[in-house]
């Protein structure tokens, strides 16, 4: 080998001239290049310039979605299939077409037959009255919102299942549509695209995608609500506080498990009126009718039905029955040995021990219901008073449930989550979708958690919350490289 020594750079430059030259031009297109991206990413990370832009972005996320949930619901097969035997689906529809019937809210004899998968429903073109007013039973236990629905469209077209699947297809398209327009309007284009891009593609966002069950008006509605409670809470109008007010009545219709919130959501509009009149920023006069307006409008669909409950029942139970049947599988042995999960069995015990009883061996529905409202509630109270050290341990199994705290993936979303309501903490969408998880995580411990239906309603407000969170990650990691290039949009500007 040879001794002599290796060219210095200085000798290589002076030597080849056109290769340093090759090479300036390459890490120049570089930096070219690496400045189009990082603007083309930071255009985005500002809300939509102007309305019209975050509509005409909702409008698109809304086909995206429909065709999404669409062939989700497709390719598993239930797009044009009856609902699913012996299930809350069988129950729906059926409570559905006795009120298409005429017949009321409730089940015919012939109905359990259905439920048992030994009978299929009889299409035709009406729905016919499936048993005499004697034989007719009212029930107080579903939430009355989506047969109420169901009705509605058996009324032109008597057992259509496509048609009630279709339209939940496009419930869940609204939600998506309705949030990422807002988002893109308040907080950046990149949380709506967000919104409509990552919902479109979740797995279990479009497992219900279709189903014959409320998740999908409950998304809806939810989703409306909470939209509708940020632009409230801004400008405190009247027509805002009738629209929201309305939106959340009809969200307990459909699931009557947001009654609980209620209370505090009235508290929550009393305070920001009353700290709005004293700065000043609003009339004393304008701030209690709005407030009267959105805690009237907020009854309206429910309070009817409310006082029905009552009337059937012979009792002071505005919400039903479910709530006090259901909460004893939340409360109980059961529960604390499922890790916080529902099951059925505690309820089902407790209704298998009453049919041993000769008062109600034979008895009818309603006074059944009724008692058995009584016990599961008294069974709940009763294992609360026995068990007060298994409360904190069965509060952190439910919550972990909810927040799916053993899958890395939910782990990875929910905090991204959190970083964008951090990033939103400015603009009043950041403090109301807070406050709005909250209640419904202090919903869950308070009463149950099953899989994923009580999450699966934020599904669309989460999907764009972390996006917004990704992208507030990626301004802070950009800004330390590119300074002189970077400006950090706070939520809200344009």
């Amino acid at each position: 080998m040879s001794d002599s020594p290796s060219p210095t750079n200085e000798q290589t430059m002076a030597t080849h001239p056109e290769s340093t030259s090759s090479q300036d031009r390459s890490a120049s297109e570089d930096r070219s290049n690496d400045h189009v991206i990082a603007r083309l990413f930071l255009s985005g990370c500002h809300p939509a310039k102007t309305r019209s832009m975050a509509v005409k972005l909702g409008l698109l996320f809304f086909v995206v979605a429909l065709l999404s949930c669409l062939q989700a619901a497709s390719q598993r097969g239930v797009l044009q299939a009856s609902p699913v035997n012996g299930g809350d689906e069988d129950d729906y529809e059926r409570l559905g077409y006795n009120l298409a019937s005429g017949l009321g809210f409730g089940y015919c004899p012939s109905d359990t037959l259905i439920f048992q998968g030994l009978a299929e429903p009889k299409a035709g073109d009406h729905c016919e009255v499936g048993c005499s007013e004697q034989d007719f039973e009212v029930t107080a236990f579903r939430p009355p919102g989506f047969p109420f629905l169901i009705a509605a469209v058996y009324q032109i077209s008597p057992l259509n299942f496509t048609a009630i699947r279709v339209i939940n297809c496009f419930c869940c398209a609204i939600a998506i549509g309705v949030v990422s327009a807002v988002f893109a309007s308040r907080l950046s284009l990149w949380s709506g695209v967000a919104a409509g891009v990552i919902c479109s593609i979740d797995p279990r966002f479009r497992e219900f995608a279709g189903t014959f069950l409320t998740e999908n008006l409950a998304t809806l509605m939810l989703c409306l609500f909470a939209m509708l409670l940020v632009y409230f809470l801004d400008r405190k109008t009247t027509s805002l506080g009738l629209f929201c007010g309305l939106t959340l009545s009809t969200l307990v219709f459909v699931r009557s498990f947001y009654v609980v919130w209620y209370p505090l959501l009235w508290l929550l509009i009393l305070y920001v009126l009353y700290r709005a009149t004293r700065r000043q920023h609003l009339d004393r006069a304008k701030a209690l009718r709005s407030l009267v307006v959105f805690c009237a409008s907020s009854l309206v669909v429910t309070a009817p039905w409310w006082v029905r409950n009552c009337l059937v029942l012979e009792a002071v139970m505005p919400t039903g029955t479910q709530g006090g049947i259901g909460i004893c599988d939340g409360f109980s042995n059961s529960a604390y040995e499922n890790f916080g999960s529902w099951t059925p069995r505690t309820a089902a015990l407790i209704a298998d021990e009453m049919r041993k009883e000769p008062e109600f061996a034979n008895a009818k529905r309603l006074p059944f219901e009724k008692e058995w409202c009584r016990r599961g509630s008294a069974h709940a109270s009763q294992w609360i008073r026995k068990h007060p050290e298994r409360l904190f341990q069965l509060s952190c199994w439910k919550l972990a449930g909810l927040w799916e705290l053993r899958s890395v993936r939910h782990m990875i979303l929910f905090g991204m989550c959190f970083v964008g309501l951090w990033a939103a903490r400015r603009d009043t969408t950041g403090p109301v979708i807070f406050l709005l998880l909250l209640l419904n995580s202090l919903t869950v411990v308070a009463t149950y958690h099953t899989y994923e239906r009580f999450m699966t309603p934020f599904r669309p407000i989460i999907h764009g919350l972390a996006g917004f969170g990704l992208q507030t990650l990626l301004l802070i990691e950009l800004s330390r490289f590119r300074a002189p290039l970077i400006e950090t949009p706070e939520a809200g500007s344009t």
